[in-house]
């Protein structure tokens, strides 16, 4: 950010601070002063600035947005004790503007081809990078997920760009023939055991069945043998059922 775009920001009232940061938050440090952008030409910057980070392997650009997110509340005069709530809300920004920028790319490819699209007992993967994203901090969890080599925040970003990105067609590896709109095709196909685990303690399967299931993966060589264990412990029927009320409340406007 310029220094006159931190001056301007000094003199703002809190609520415009935050705004201006969150808005920042997508935006290179070297771009556009963030306290000039019209409301109305937002959306169309951070869809531009999410692509830069669109296929960052996910510790990398976890690494960048808090590096960035720091240089940004260095200079906002937010109180010690409401800089984590304000760093939170900029995370969550983030993840959202990287679900924004796969709906708008799978607009602009225009695939011929017609989506997987969403059957009984299913979601849109857009709701389920949404409910991702939105998941309160769950430091308990967390907590006990890091022995098991599980990361919260890794494949909690992971996780929200993973089922976004079926939207699209994907890119080298993880090109595609056509766009993905099921979530529980995405849990069904998806080949990292862990993310999958994490998918099930982030909604609140217990705590034992996660440990157990974790451990008897360690048994097998391959990532589709390992995923296979975790799908029958674990089936999308379970998955479903955690992710329907959240699903209701982000639909209904509340949030988790």
């Amino acid at each position: 950010m310029s220094g006159k775009g931190i001056r301007r920001a000094r003199l703002s009232v809190p609520y415009e601070w935050q705004r201006t940061a969150f808005d920042a938050l997508v935006l290179p440090v070297s771009g556009p002063d963030p306290a000039g952008i019209r409301e109305e030409d937002y959306a169309t910057l951070a869809a531009k600035a999410a692509q830069r980070i669109t296929w960052t392997p996910y510790d990398l650009a976890r690494r960048d947005f808090l590096r960035e997110a720091e240089t940004l509340l260095r200079a906002c005069p937010i109180p010690d004790g409401e800089r984590n709530a304000v760093r939170r809300k900029m995370y969550v920004r983030y993840m959202e503007n990287r679900i924004r920028y796969f709906q708008a790319e799978e607009t602009r490819e225009s695939c011929a081809l017609p989506p997987v699209e969403v059957r009984e007992k299913d979601f849109h993967n857009t709701e389920m990078a949404t409910v991702f994203a939105h998941l309160p901090d769950q430091p308990g969890t967390a907590a006990w997920l890091k022995p098991l080599d599980i990361s919260w925040t890794y494949d909690q970003l992971h996780m929200v760009t993973w089922f976004s990105c079926q939207l699209t067609l994907g890119s080298g590896k993880y090109s595609r023939s056509r766009p993905n709109h099921s979530a529980k095709a995405t849990y069904e196909r998806l080949l990292n055991p862990f993310s999958l685990l994490w998918i099930a303690a982030a909604l609140g399967v217990e705590r034992d069945l996660v440990e157990k299931t974790r451990k008897e993966i360690d048994g097998f060589v391959s990532w589709r043998a390992k995923c296979g264990v975790v799908r029958r412990a674990i089936p999308w029927k379970r998955i479903y059922e955690l992710a329907l009320p959240l699903i209701e409340k982000e639909r209904n406007g509340h949030g988790c």
